[in-house]
């Protein structure tokens, strides 16, 4: 009889890391197309608590050489529920505007794209959070299908309020729904035009930046980030790059915001996860 997934890794995970890695690759198994196909009955009604013993499994079973490291997202997406997510990212990516295939911050999937941070990148935010003091809350400008925040609260070893901006509702419906099924009281998200509703994201401890957005409205969102440093307010913002250079030049100039930690990103050469914290 099938036992229930709870019911099943927990009982894997008090096994030994032998059985362990085992039971990973016999439900993560790559077909002769090198495509990985998950046995998706083990992958539904877990616990937050339990979604985050599975990742660092994946993860040792990984550094130990017994899996592809290269599945590695795949895996902790769907432990995540960060799945199914062509609706929420129509093919926009026409007249002569169409990503390359060899561009490694994008998730490529039938007529989507979605721009992403790795979670390794996102492991470099995490060890600063957990390490530092002050902050009890934090904003994603343009959190997407809401991968980060997730990732975040999960590893976080404190309490943190997150809440996630995002000018696309079909998008802040189906992030809720994840926090909803997590019954992350934490977690939450936002329809919001931040660039013209700059007060609903004042007054965090801390806030993320992925490619939030186009290059035309970055002066606009650093415009507002100034407004705050004049009013007073202190906070850390954690910034990685996408294809935003100019976004990196600008936060790199901003008076009033230091760099206190550059780190190369894992994902692509040239890109930077970069901590900045006001003065």
């Amino acid at each position: 009889m099938f036992q229930k997934p709870e019911k099943k890794w927990t009982k894997v995970l008090s096994q030994p890391f032998e059985k362990q890695s085992k039971f990973l690759n016999k439900i993560c198994k790559v077909n002769r197309r090198d495509a990985l196909i998950l046995n998706e009955r083990y992958f539904d009604g877990l616990s937050f608590p339990l979604v985050g013993e599975i990742v660092e499994l994946v993860q040792k079973v990984i550094a130990a050489g017994e899996f592809d490291p290269s599945f590695r997202d795949l895996i902790l997406d769907r432990l995540l529920r960060v799945i199914g997510i062509e609706e929420l990212y129509p093919e926009d990516y026409e007249d002569g505007n169409e990503c390359n295939g060899d561009d490694d911050n994008v998730i490529f999937g039938e007529n989507y794209h979605v721009y992403t941070a790795c979670y390794d990148d996102l492991d470099i935010l995490v060890n600063f959070i957990n390490s530092t003091d002050g902050i009890s809350n934090l904003c994603d400008l343009g959190s997407g299908s809401g991968r980060a925040l997730f990732y975040l609260a999960m590893k976080v070893k404190k309490e943190l309020n997150y809440l996630g901006l995002e000018l696309v509702d079909e998008r802040v419906k189906f992030t809720n729904e994840i926090s909803k099924y997590f019954s992350l009281d934490n977690v939450r998200f936002q329809t919001c035009d931040f660039l013209e509703d700059p007060q609903a994201f004042h007054g965090y401890d801390a806030y993320y930046l992925y490619d939030s957005v186009g290059t035309e409205n970055v002066p606009h969102l650093i415009g507002h980030f100034k407004n705050l440093i004049d009013d007073g307010q202190k906070f850390y913002l954690f910034f990685i790059s996408g294809w935003d250079e100019i976004m990196l030049s600008a936060l790199n100039e901003l008076d009033g915001l230091k760099l206190v930690e550059g780190n190369d990103s894992h994902k692509q050469e040239g890109r930077v996860v970069n901590i900045y914290q006001t003065l």
